[in-house]
């Protein structure tokens, strides 16, 4: 049914991005202006989260790491998330083109091929089962299937639960964020077997202060995983604040 559906309508004639007319050859089915857009994690990031670092930023973390204990080991992400990234992961996740999770799925499994990386399963992050039916797919899920297609690695969509429907992220500040995840994911007796000792893959489209993947990096640990990683299609920018004291932006 896929081999028929992508003949019918190839996912492949349109930048997934801009909508120009591309043909097959393109990769990640972005066109050549796209690619020359986006702003890839090919230069300094942040040694915990993945972030992008400015070439003036003084420290090897971002600085919602120094503030914040995560409590994954080490994420990844593959662009910084602006305007451009922006349209194409709001076609994905609000404008019913789940055909692009392949897509994100491919970038992300070119950036892990980059990196000292080593997995036993993949999970999405989770998204309560209320906004699920109402948006229609996870898009962390569909990226997740697919990358550990490509990874030739297990997966899980169950092993972590969202138990509360908690509220949207966008406008909080990070304690905020912080604190609308407390108590917001869980796990079940079987899925706790499944986890011990095991290093977790965990997946989501956007990386913005950690809270939601720490919030299930914390629980996945506290449950007998031995290790998580994260990856991202997106992260924030490294957003550098005003020192009162000496005067100077925290770089």
């Amino acid at each position: 049914m896929k081999f028929l559906m992508e003949l019918l309508f190839p996912s492949s004639i349109y930048c997934i991005s801009c909508k120009s007319i591309i043909d097959n050859s393109r990769v990640y089915s972005l066109c050549d202006k796209c690619m020359e857009l986006f702003r890839w994690t090919t230069g300094r990031t942040c040694d915990k989260c993945g972030k992008i670092l400015q070439d003036n930023y003084l420290h090897d973390v971002c600085v919602d790491c120094r503030e914040s204990d995560h409590h994954f080991e080490k994420g990844y992400s593959c662009v910084q998330y602006g305007i451009n990234e922006r349209e194409l992961l709001f076609s994905f996740k609000y404008g019913g083109k789940a055909f692009i999770g392949e897509k994100i799925a491919d970038v992300m499994a070119d950036k892990l091929a980059t990196v000292d990386f080593d997995a036993d399963l993949v999970i999405p992050v989770p998204m309560h089962k209320s906004k699920e039916r109402k948006r229609g797919y996870n898009q962390a899920d569909i990226i997740a299937k697919h990358l550990a297609k490509k990874l030739t690695l297990p997966y899980s969509k169950k092993l972590l639960l969202r138990v509360e429907n908690t509220a949207a992220m966008s406008g909080l500040s990070a304690f905020e964020r912080h604190m609308n995840m407390e108590n917001a994911f869980s796990m079940t007796e079987n899925a706790v077997k499944i986890a011990k000792g095991k290093r977790i893959l965990l997946v989501d489209d956007i990386y913005t202060t950690g809270s939601t993947v720490s919030a299930c990096s914390k629980v996945l640990i506290s449950n007998g995983a031995c290790e998580v990683r994260v990856v991202t299609f997106a992260a924030g920018a490294n957003l550098l604040k005003f020192d009162k004291e000496d005067g100077n932006q925290n770089c």
